[in-house]
């Protein structure tokens, strides 16, 4: 499953709504504004419904959501 590609097109359609905004791995989408405490739920639910991927609510931390690269890494560790 591509994980990247997945939460890549959710952020671009669903919290930038088609804004020409770069996006990259690593990118801190926190820092640089492409998401919020709001979108990182949306994400949440996404990644949920999505993936079948049961959040803990002690997994909502930066490092797990600071880009979309750490989400790929965390959604692939649960599924191990």
């Amino acid at each position: 499953m591509d994980y990247e590609s997945a939460l890549t097109d959710f952020i671009r359609q669903e919290i930038l709504h088609g804004r020409p905004v770069r996006l990259d791995g690593e990118q801190d989408l926190l820092s640089a504004g492409v998401i919020d405490s709001l979108g990182i739920l949306r994400l949440i639910a996404f990644m949920e419904r999505q993936f079948g991927a049961k959040v803990r609510d002690e997994d909502v931390v930066f490092e797990n959501f600071n880009s979309i690269g750490a989400m790929t890494r965390y959604l692939e560790g649960r599924q191990q």
